[in-house]
């Protein structure tokens, strides 16, 4: 028996663009409330199909009883943001924390305030708070979401976000700050992992050396590693160190995207 879709609900769709096809993947509930990833490709001509093509999809696994309200989530490489973590003394609320990125941006960056687009997290500790902050120039996201059209983002997270989630999801574990992942693709070399005190990313555009993006990583952030998790779509890894492989059938990115402000333990 199909599930039905509710009245006023939507469903979350992540998306991502390479440079021949558009990726885009959901999530569904079956009869046991297990959620269950789906995945599709398009050829990057066929933009004005996707919608078409995921409607027609979620209906042989769901009942839908009106129009399907999608909320569409991409997101943005590392090499083209600006981020930093800050460590707080006092709790903040959300306006104070809206003026705090914005003292942050205004004197840290040589771009005008409204030439920016800014967005952060918080993480409660135990004496204060860390604020994380993320900024992109207006120009430069306006360039993405327009090549997305006729489709409308209505989220924009961070490459390193959606693939925090994704390594997340598929290890069924909470990375830990000695975890550090490696990610790369034909568009990007991505190396991350989350410590208390910040994000520690190195990324490189298209394909690069993994053993010299390692080195830089150890050498720049100096702190112990304990396991390695590597994706890639290469099939002939170059790869000096340990490592745990991770394999999927769907795309990372997307997957992330998909995930985005859901708690992947229940998934």
């Amino acid at each position: 028996m199909k599930k039905f879709i509710k009245k006023n609900s939507a469903i979350q769709v992540g998306i991502w663009s390479t440079p021949r096809h558009f990726e885009f993947v959901w999530f569904t509930a079956d009869n046991m409330a297990q959620k269950t990833p789906h995945f599709c490709r398009v050829e990057s001509n066929a933009i004005n199909e996707i919608s078409t093509i995921l409607f027609e999809q979620v209906s042989q696994q769901m009942e839908i009883q009106r129009p399907l309200s999608i909320q569409w989530v991409t997101a943005i490489l590392p090499h083209k943001i600006w981020f930093k973590s800050l460590h707080l003394q006092e709790q903040l609320n959300q306006s104070e924390c809206d003026q705090q990125c914005r003292y942050t941006l205004e004197n840290e960056l040589p771009i005008p305030l409204d030439e920016l687009w800014f967005d952060y997290t918080t993480t409660q500790r135990k004496q204060g708070l860390r604020l994380d902050i993320f900024a992109v120039r207006q120009s430069v996201a306006q360039s993405l979401l327009i090549h997305f059209l006729p489709l409308k983002i209505k989220v924009l997270d961070t490459v390193v976000g959606c693939l925090y989630r994704a390594f997340s999801y598929l290890l069924k574990q909470t990375l830990s700050n000695q975890s550090l992942c490696l990610y790369q693709d034909q568009q990007c070399t991505i190396l991350f992992r989350q410590t208390q005190q910040e994000w520690q990313i190195l990324s490189q555009p298209l394909r690069a050396d993994l053993n010299a993006l390692y080195a830089q990583f150890v050498q720049r952030y100096e702190q112990p590693i304990k396991e390695i998790f590597l994706y890639t779509d290469n099939e002939k890894v170059q790869f000096t160190e340990k490592y745990h492989a991770v394999n999927s059938d769907i795309p990372l990115i997307p997957l992330g995207a998909a995930l985005w402000q859901t708690d992947w333990k229940t998934y």
